[in-house]
């Protein structure tokens, strides 16, 4: 097995793809199996990421490439960049690494986007099987908020059932431009779950400034897409984990009412949106003035409560001043569950190291010898971090092994299927190691 990984920094899209071919195609000889490439969203022309993916095919000698633009990208021996490339390389006789899959219309009908994953996983013989796919993530027009209004109107309090069915057109009609991100990819994690799929770890495109994203498969651009591959083999294994900041708790809270639109209503029985404010400690001023560039980000978010295993999985919540709710990306199977009890946790640069390392020792704790790595990390993440998000890197190093390849793509949500369990998450990091199978499993302790 050889495999490359680089990240080139360069204001030029020609001057990065020119480097990434010296420093990591350069290595390979142009015999690549396969290709992760994530490229930064800033150069924003479909054609110059279509023009830089076809030097990458010419020179690697495939065109087995998957991958999409985010807002920051790393490699095991690069430091992160947030306007630049990273290219994980990858050519071996143990793996195969089965043709990439493209499905264009994943915001409005994520079912057939399940089938497309579920056609793949049907056709592989070999043992071993790990999914990786990569969808569309938010893209907010600039009245989105404006569309939700009408669930605060009194009909929307009265007329429940109805206003279920009004909020979920409002997702569907918001969901072409990015708007419902949670509620597709959950579902598609659903339907993999239930059809035995073990294994899958993802991550959504996003510009920070919820303006455009895009998806590759080959050479091929996309947008609003689904992309995506298979790894299989009869000699590695593939395992999976993920993990997030829970070191600093805040309150605790009820979500009261709701619409199933992912609307939150009332938090402890009173009104979502200054109750969201009160729990957290800050006045709206403070809040809007914070977030008034990525103000459909927060950098404060709640964790729902996993009914069936006690298990915290963090979700975004975004508190506007023109709504009395707040706007949540809890799926909607989630907020279908009666008592839903959810804690605030905020982040911190020590805990969001810490919980970097936990993800990679757990991802590998049955691998005797890990060959790679890759990490699908939030956003978020990376700007609580700042230019200390290199530490991070430095965890997964120490836990995986120094010497041990790995790509890290900050994507606009999390998620995975593990051991056939779907995990839908937001400023988390989820994690794939391959390796040598072990029979005897590492001791983790954090």
């Amino acid at each position: 097995m050889k495999i490359a990984t680089g990240t080139a920094s360069h204001r030029s899209i020609h001057q990065v793809t020119k480097n990434i071919i010296k420093d990591v195609i350069g290595d390979m000889n142009g015999t690549s199996d396969f290709l992760l490439v994530g490229f930064t969203p800033n150069y924003r022309s479909k054609q110059a990421y279509e023009e830089a993916l076809t030097k990458l095919s010419e020179e690697s000698g495939t065109s087995n490439i998957v991958g999409g633009t985010f807002p920051g990208v790393a490699t095991s021996n690069g430091y992160p960049t947030t306007q630049g490339c990273a290219v994980m390389s990858i050519k071996s006789s143990d793996i195969h690494f089965h043709n990439p899959f493209s499905y264009s219309n994943i915001r409005t009908n994520p079912k057939k986007g399940a089938k497309v994953i579920l056609d793949c996983h049907k056709k592989i013989e070999q043992k071993n099987k790990m999914g990786l796919f990569l969808s569309a993530g938010p893209f907010f027009e600039p009245d989105a908020y404006e569309q939700m209004k009408i669930l605060d109107t009194f009909f929307a309090n009265k007329f429940k059932g109805m206003f279920n069915a009004i909020g979920k057109i409002i997702n569907k009609n918001m969901g072409k431009n990015g708007y419902g991100t949670a509620n597709y990819a959950d579902e598609i994690l659903s339907i993999l779950a239930k059809n035995k799929v073990n294994n899958v770890i993802g991550g959504a495109t996003i510009d920070l400034d919820m303006r455009t994203s895009f998806q590759f498969e080959g050479t091929n651009v996309l947008k609003n897409a689904m992309v995506g591959t298979f790894f299989s083999s009869d000699k590695l294994q593939f395992d999976i984990d993920w993990s997030f900041d829970k070191s600093q708790k805040l309150n605790d809270f009820d979500v009261s009412e709701f619409l199933t639109s992912g609307y939150v209503q009332k938090i402890n029985k009173e009104p979502a949106r200054q109750a969201f404010l009160d729990l957290i400690g800050i006045s709206e001023e403070l809040y809007n003035e914070s977030f008034a560039r990525y103000a459909n980000a927060s950098l404060l978010y709640l964790s729902a409560l996993n009914s069936e295993d006690k298990e915290h999985i963090p979700y975004v919540s975004i508190c506007q001043s023109i709504l009395n709710g707040i706007v949540t990306t809890i799926p909607e199977r989630m907020l279908k569950k009666k008592n839903i009890n959810a804690d605030f946790f905020t982040q911190s640069g020590t805990g969001i190291q810490k919980s970097a390392y936990e993800c990679a020792m757990k991802a590998s704790r049955n691998i005797e010898k890990p060959r790679f790595g890759m990490f699908v990390n939030c956003s978020n993440r990376l700007l609580i971090a700042g230019d200390k998000i290199e530490k991070e890197n430095v965890m997964i190093r120490e836990a995986i092994g120094n010497d041990v390849p790995f790509i890290t793509l900050y994507s606009g949500g999390e998620f995975s299927v593990i051991k056939n369990k779907p995990v839908f998450s937001a400023v988390s990091l989820h994690g794939m190691v391959a390796g040598e199978n072990t029979d005897t499993a590492k001791n983790v302790v954090f």
